[in-house]
């Protein structure tokens, strides 16, 4: 089989396309991780989300949901550090489990890169349409001016992916940090302006467990997807060492920052109610209560807008070599694995993911009447799809430390932690549902895995044994 990032001697450019060896450094792979995950988003929404279901008390389910997470990319890092993949982690479960759960994982992770893609795609839509509407664009929150900014941003980030990783990196990377300091200031403003009100917020006396445990659930859903990076390991250098560490930076740094930055606002959302019930954004109204003016909070929905479609970009190049990997697998159609002969990217698979994305979140405005509506029922659909490949990974982890006959039990320990807290991410979604159409998410998910699962069985059932070769194919390398 043809390995991704080994050309084929001899034959036509197209069969000589190929992933290239080496190309991300430690520092581009890490910096693409931490844009990937919007920092500016992050700091602006996980404050207000979990102080909406812990009170007061939201650090500590902030604080619960970054040490979950940590725990899932522990397990992950076990794996990382053994296996070079393009498969994320499909290659990874493969290796413990077998192929029963590689289908569960692939159809559960195809599914949740382009529900990703939609949702990531809905939040662009929601701030750049905040933005048009503070400036005279009345319908800009329709149907019709949603669909305009969601073709223009997929089709530029498909665009940017299609011009390889080198491109996506350092766009992708300029527009996070160029987002990233005018959330910072609101937020210090807004802390400097109330202050901290420490006696409050560190008070046992309103702690709730359901509040803090729906919380935790609400502040792990902003780093989900954080091992996406480990689909470019093949084009990593020194990737057993590089990739763990850019798996670890999501949750450690950006997991770590939101507990300190809900400190920081919480007073300040608790002043801001009555702007925030109108219906005004976390960052705008945090910066008018600020006294920072109202030029500065129509600016951070212009801010949000563009380090979303830095995510964006992330999020369609993981997706997309995610795709092309099951193509070499067989179970899905082969031309999804495709490598541009120039530019060394999956350019089928870029189009497809980015069509896909593009037709769920249309649907989902058009069936919920408004962008907002559309983003929070896609939301707990991307969460839900990613709790049985983190279940199954975090058991894989220990079923690999036994297998190898090593004493590890703090892996073990995190790794139990990680499975309980993932899974009840599922269960408190269905325990305590949000409102519709999103209640009916946890049970979406498992007729999207079932019908997924009927796809590849046909596909691969029909495949020739050729395809596969013409495809690339994942290079799950065992370390020595």
């Amino acid at each position: 089989m043809t390995n991704p990032s080994t050309p084929t001697p001899g034959g036509d450019p197209t069969t000589e396309a190929h992933l290239e060896t080496g190309r991300l450094g430690r520092a581009s792979l890490v910096s693409l991780s931490l844009a990937s995950f919007f920092p500016a988003v992050g700091i602006a929404l996980v404050p207000l989300l979990v102080f909406s279901t812990a009170g007061t008390n939201a650090w500590q389910a902030s604080l619960l949901s970054t040490i979950a997470v940590v725990c899932v990319g522990r397990a992950v890092t076990a794996f990382a550090r053994r296996y070079v993949a393009t498969g994320s982690l499909y290659s990874y479960i493969g290796e413990v489990f077998g192929p029963w759960a590689r289908y569960l994982t692939a159809a559960a992770l195809l599914a949740g890169f382009i529900a990703a893609i939609g949702a990531l795609a809905a939040v662009v839509g929601i701030f750049a349409g905040s933005f048009l509407l503070s400036h005279g664009v009345d319908n800009a929150l329709s149907f019709g001016p949603q669909l305009a900014i969601f073709l223009i941003a997929l089709a530029l980030a498909a665009a940017i992916a299609y011009r390889g990783l080198d491109t996506s990196v350092w766009i992708a990377v300029t527009l996070a940090v160029l987002s990233f300091p005018l959330v910072l200031v609101i937020t210090i403003a807004s802390a400097a302006k109330t202050g901290l009100d420490l006696a409050d917020q560190f008070s046992l006396s309103e702690f709730s467990l359901s509040g803090t445990l729906q919380g935790m659930a609400v502040g792990a859903a902003f780093l989900v997807g954080f091992e996406s990076c480990t689909a470019l390991a093949a084009e990593t250098r020194n990737p057993r060492r590089n990739v763990p560490l850019a798996v670890m930076s999501v949750p450690v740094l950006l997991g770590g920052l939101f507990p300190l930055v809900t400190i920081l606002q919480v007073p300040g959302l608790q002043a801001a109610s009555a702007e925030l019930e109108a219906g005004m954004s976390a960052p705008a109204a945090l910066a008018l209560h600020a006294g920072l003016g109202s030029g500065v909070a129509t600016a951070s929905d212009l801010v949000l807008a563009v380090a979303t479609f830095a995510a964006l970009i992330g999020f369609i190049n993981y997706g997309a070599r995610f795709a092309m990997t099951l193509a070499g697998d067989g179970i899905l159609p082969a031309p999804l694995g495709k490598i541009h002969p120039r530019h060394h990217s999956p350019f089928v698979s870029i189009a497809v993911m980015s069509i896909a994305g593009f037709v769920l979140v249309a649907a989902l405005v058009f069936t919920a009447g408004d962008v907002v509506s559309a983003y929070y029922t896609v939301a707990p659909l991307v969460v839900y799809l990613w709790v049985l490949p983190y279940v199954l990974i975090t058991i894989g982890a220990i079923v690999l430390t036994v297998r190898a006959d090593e004493y590890r039990p703090f892996l073990i320990g995190t790794s139990v932690f990680g499975a309980v807290a993932t899974a009840w991410m599922y269960i408190n979604g269905v325990i305590n549902p949000p409102p519709s159409p999103a209640n009916a998410m946890s049970w979406v998910v498992l007729i999207v895995l079932v019908v997924l699962l009927a796809v590849f069985a046909i596909t691969k059932r029909r495949a020739p044994s050729a395809a596969v070769e013409v495809a690339p194919q994942p290079a799950a390398v065992e370390e020595v």
